[in-house]
């Protein structure tokens, strides 16, 4: 049963903001949150509620000349309602659920339709059999990145509870950079953007590596996250992020240079830049703003230290005012030109890895309607060679009780079928058992 709502009351009043280069993502944030219950009257009422301070959500794309706009149009998002009385109970699933069989059902995709499609699609199906509730939401990327869509979702929990949404309030104009803006000397060193390749290309990539590669789920507790950092003497700054991602390179490099003799020697990391350019994109900023990163070589790409403090360096790099005013109206001219080419910038090397990392952002904890430590959090998509982190999701104890160990980590990617996904798997078993003795 599919019905609308309406942001209540109506704020958008038909505000329309430019869309920046970098935002002009034609994809959308797709997740699943599972609940043991949910007061279907009162989601619908929270959600009127969230749209009145998101007008951008009630709102639809539009195309002017070369021009990407959304118009804030106070139009009704997509709310469907089913029952499903098949399955038995919402399965044990990692956080990345790669099989799009299992969660499409769940999910009403936003698709990328100006002037008509909506930017938010909202399902909500009951579990007749197990009483539970299978939350889908579908948030257009041109709106902004999983920092906004975080922001929106906690929001709506909040409202769902009564409360009112922690601070800021979302912020939607977005800054437009010039030409001129642009600091030409840095084209040469935006290679995510140069090696943009097209569509079709892309796609046929995407299937082949399907097909040859199979996708890993590896979860860390707390306490081996602990005892991996420590293994850094807390050499400079590194965090503990920094030295899982260390640990996945260093892993890999191990095992693929015994069979393939070749390695992984550099990372692109994936960093939000929001409260560093205060003109820019305070913390509220409803965006995609983010700055695609690629690290210098790793000196040693079998030293988890070594290739810990090269993502460190990288990321702390990022983080300069200076280069940052540079570095993003040069990266939004090359954006826009990708686009207008019909290009995407999904490419990376053989020897590169990219780091895309929600381990910043506790979805279950942060979208759980009150419901502590009952709320599970699935997405989509894995690709090769390219690690998706994020928290946890709570499990059942011996005794059926709800529990959640809060800073632990799952590390989602897709690996090589066959020698190489065996060896990753024994590598990573014997370091567990032996609490990580022998990594260096």
């Amino acid at each position: 049963m599919i019905s609308h709502i309406i942001p209540c009351p109506p704020t958008g009043n038909g505000h329309r903001i430019v869309l920046a280069g970098t935002d002009l993502i034609f994809e959308s944030i797709d997740n699943i949150f599972v609940y043991p219950l949910l007061d279907i009257d009162r989601l619908k009422q929270a959600i009127s509620r969230a749209l009145s301070i998101w007008p951008i959500l009630a709102g639809r794309v539009l195309i002017n000349e070369d021009q990407y706009l959304i118009e804030f149009s106070d139009l009704p998002i997509p709310f469907t309602y089913i029952e499903n009385d098949q399955l038995e109970y919402w399965p044990n699933l990692p956080v990345v659920v790669d099989d799009m069989t299992i969660c499409k059902p769940f999910i009403d995709v936003v698709q990328y339709k100006p002037m008509d499609e909506s930017l938010l699609r909202i399902k909500v199906t009951r579990l007749l059999r197990s009483n539970e509730y299978v939350l889908g939401t579908s948030f257009s990327h041109l709106v902004g990145d999983a920092a906004s869509n975080i922001h929106f979702l906690n929001d709506l929990s909040r409202f769902y509870q009564g409360l009112e949404p922690i601070l800021p309030r979302p912020i939607f104009d977005r800054y437009l950079w010039t030409k001129d803006d642009a600091d030409v000397s840095l084209l040469s060193n935006l290679k995510p953007y140069q090696n943009a390749d097209k569509r079709e290309i892309i796609a046929t990539n995407f299937i082949r590596d399907q097909t040859t590669t199979d996708q890993l789920n590896i979860s860390f507790s707390s306490i081996q996250l602990e005892k991996l950092h420590s293994l850094t003497d807390g050499k400079d700054e590194v965090t503990v992020h920094d030295v899982l991602n260390a640990y996945m390179i260093v892993t890999m490099n191990k095992n693929s240079i015994e069979i393939s003799n070749e390695y992984f020697q550099r990372a692109y990391i994936l960093v939000n830049y929001r409260n560093l350019l205060h003109s820019i994109a305070l913390t509220g900023h409803v965006a995609n703003s983010f700055v695609i990163m690629l690290t210098s070589d790793f000196p040693n790409p079998f030293s988890l230290i070594s290739i810990a403090k090269t993502i460190r360096q990288a990321i702390n790099k990022c983080r300069n005012e200076d280069f940052l005013m540079k570095w993003i109206p040069t990266a939004d001219l090359m954006m826009k030109q990708i686009i207008k080419d019909d290009k995407l910038i999904c490419v990376w090397d053989t020897n590169e890895v990219v780091i895309n990392s929600n381990f910043k952002y506790d979805w279950s904890n942060q979208v759980d309607f009150g419901m502590i430590n009952q709320c599970r959090f699935h997405t989509i998509t894995s690709l090769k060679s390219y690690f998706r982190i994020f928290h946890l999701n709570p499990i059942k104890d011996q005794e059926d009780h709800w529990i959640k160990d809060n800073d632990g980590a799952e590390v989602s990617f897709r690996i090589q079928k066959g020698e190489m996904k065996n060896k990753f798997l024994e590598t990573y078993q014997q370091d567990i058992e032996t609490n990580f003795i022998n990594v260096e």
